[in-house]
This record gives structure tokens, C-alpha cells and sequence, in this order.
């Protein structure tokens, strides 16, 4: 029984996600839901209270989906090998969970719903800001190590985060762009990892050294041309 409730629950979530995202939170309804699921409202409001559990509950397991093994990684590194590796790595993952499609439709339909519900609230809550909280974990103890300045973790957090957002962010704006090729996505998240560890490195040992010269090229933006 477990294992079907379970499965059922996984149902519900997938479904909802495809609604949120071709209707928006706001005109997305729970017979929508129920009418492509089967079954009746009580159902799902068995399993969920409201829309917005709903929403906050499709939030989590997109996250839980493409990135919670890396936040994973990052809470039981060990400290004694340094941190360029496993901080390359995760913002690589990063790097692709953001230039993902159903994540580019999740913040387009956030951001327009935002202004009018307590939508973008529930979205920052369940992903991003608890994003930043794990990251901003991993490295109050980079800190405590000496692998980095001691500074406020949550604001470094973010400033970790905007690095690696900032050649993507771009891609937000257009429409159907082809998506960036992993060599690509690896070096901007390299370069991200580069310019935060130069930021943070700790006072006595100045700049960390780099592995390599990053290039500074512009964003890839490369919109489809039109006949």
C-alpha cells in the first residue's frame, strides 16, 4: 500500500507541474488536475491541502530531481581536500539545472505571477532559498577550514550563485534558443568558481592560484534566425 500511495503521490506532482506550467499558478486549478489525473479532488487534497502545498511540493521535487545529489555532495565533503573540485562540480550542475527548460518556464511563470500572488514567495522559499542555505552550509565550513574568508555564508551564497547565473540569465529573455553544450556550460562555471575563490580567499594566503587562464567571452546568446 505504501509503495502505491507513493507512486500516486509522484502522479499528482508530475501532472501538477504540467498544468502550473502550461496554465500559470494563477489560472491552473485543482479540476484541471484531477480531470487529467482520474479519480476525485479529495484525492489529491488528501494528499495536499492547497494549490500553493501544491506548488511549494512540485518546487521541491524539481530541485530534489536534478540537483539535491550534488547539494548532497557538498555536505559531506571532506574539508581536508580543499574545495576547487567539489565547487566545480556543483556549479557546473548548477550551471545546467538553470539553463534547463523546465526551469527557464518556472521562473518565466513566477516572475509573472509574482506581482499579483504569493506565488514568488513559495517559490523562493522551497527552491532557491533553501538552495542558499545549503550552500551557504557548506561554506560557513569552507571558512572554518581556512579555505576562505571569513565573511557573512549566506551573502557569499548568493554571490556564489549570482557568478554562476550571470553568463545564463540572458537566455531567459529569448525564445527557443539551442541549448548550451556541456564544454560550454563546464567553462562558465569554471570561470564562476575562479572569480569567487579570488573574492574569498583567505586575507594571509592572497588570491588562490587558478588551475588554468579563463577567457572572458561574451555570453553565449545565439537566437534562431528567422526566414
Amino acid at each position: 500500500m505504501k509503495v502505491r500511495t507513493e507512486a500516486r503521490r509522484e502522479a499528482i506532482l508530475e501532472i501538477a507541474s504540467q498544468v502550473f506550467l502550461e496554465f500559470g499558478f494563477e489560472r491552473a486549478s485543482m479540476a484541471e488536475i484531477v480531470r487529467r489525473i482520474g479519480g476525485s479532488k479529495s484525492t489529491i487534497y488528501g494528499y495536499y491541502p492547497s494549490k500553493e502545498a501544491l506548488f511549494q511540493a512540485v518546487t521541491q521535487m524539481v530541485g530534489e530531481r536534478h540537483i539535491q545529489a550534488s547539494f548532497d555532495e557538498l555536505a559531506t565533503h571532506d574539508m581536508q581536500h580543499g574545495i576547487r573540485e567539489v565547487l566545480g562540480r556543483f556549479a557546473e550542475k548548477l550551471a545546467t539545472f538553470m539553463c534547463s527548460k523546465d526551469l527557464i518556464a518556472t521562473h518565466r511563470m513566477v516572475l509573472a505571477e509574482a506581482g499579483h500572488s504569493n506565488m514568488g514567495e513559495l517559490f523562493y522559499e522551497e527552491g532557491p532559498k533553501r538552495g542558499m542555505d545549503e550552500i551557504a552550509a557548506f561554506l560557513t565550513r569552507a571558512m572554518e577550514h581556512g579555505h576562505l574568508r571569513h565573511e557573512a555564508p549566506f551573502v557569499a551564497a548568493l554571490q556564489f550563485g549570482a557568478l554562476v547565473q550571470a553568463e545564463i540569465q540572458l537566455r531567459w529573455y529569448y525564445k527557443d534558443l539551442p541549448p548550451l553544450p556541456p564544454k560550454e556550460i563546464k567553462a562558465l562555471a569554471d570561470r564562476a568558481v575562479a572569480t569567487f575563490l579570488r573574492a574569498y580567499a583567505p586575507e594571509c594566503s592572497g588570491a588562490l592560484p587558478l588551475t588554468a587562464k579563463a577567457k572572458s567571452p561574451q555570453p553565449t546568446i545565439k537566437a534562431k534566425k528567422t526566414a
